[in-house]
């Protein structure tokens, strides 16, 4: 009956040992949290190192225009504190806070006084009821984990850059944004312009979320012709 006892015991001595040597390395890591593949909400930015902006062909009647245009940069949206419309928005380089609910999402720039929206499962409003706009009318749907965003009904009064690429009233862009990783998000568009361009062309870019807990959109003050009262004196007149 002793020896029974004293292999009981020997054997508790070596579990109670062997779990202690378990304890000591620490609970089993825990894996990385997945990506939510359908929640684009986040504090993003823009590496321009990064962006893809293919050369886009001109319809010949357009490529005087755009020089002419080039000549007279003070018709530039910023340079009068306008809205710079889509896509430029996305690529502008300014910090981006996107917040996505139910029916829409927000997209709020640092460096415009407006934000974007985007409307999850809607159609288009009737471009005979409702004006043409900067940013176009952004109607959103998912499909599998990417998110889709059909923009028309545009002003036609903004341009894609300083340099004078511009579009018209009947630019129709495609969007795509897709969570690539927890903290990264790619973002494509597709532009399309018969009246502008030859064919279709694309840019891509990823974005990156700003990971600091305090990070926030600053206050932007926008002052119209900023770089004339500035840098005038040292144009070539």
């Amino acid at each position: 009956m002793k020896h029974i006892t004293c292999g009981v015991l020997v054997a508790l001595i070596a579990s109670a040992f062997g779990a202690l040597s378990v304890d000591a390395q620490g609970p089993p890591a825990k894996a990385a949290a997945a990506a939510p593949t359908r929640d684009v909400s986040g504090f993003w930015v823009l590496s321009f190192d990064s962006r893809k902006v293919p050369a886009a062909k001109l319809l010949p009647r357009v490529t005087r225009a755009m020089i002419d245009l080039h000549a007279r940069r003070d018709v530039h949206a910023m340079r009068w504190c306008n809205l710079l419309g889509t896509p430029s928005l996305m690529d502008s380089g300014s910090p981006l806070d996107i917040r996505q609910g139910p029916t829409t999402i927000i997209i709020a720039p640092e460096n415009t006084t407006a934000p974007r929206y985007l409307y999850l499962n809607r159609k288009h409003v009737d471009p005979n009821v409702y004006d043409q706009t900067t940013n176009g009318d952004s109607i959103a749907n998912w499909e599998g984990d990417t998110l889709v965003v059909d923009v028309v009904h545009f002003n036609g009064q903004t341009w894609f850059d300083r340099a004078g690429n511009f579009h018209s009233e009947a630019l129709h862009v495609i969007e795509r944004y897709t969570r690539t990783g927890p903290d990264h998000l790619s973002y494509e568009a597709t532009i399309e312009d018969p009246k502008v361009f030859t064919r279709p062309w694309k840019i891509s870019m990823p974005l990156y979320r700003r990971m600091e807990k305090s990070a926030q959109l600053l206050e932007y003050k926008c002052v119209e012709f900023v770089e004339e009262l500035m840098y005038g004196h040292l144009q070539k007149k």
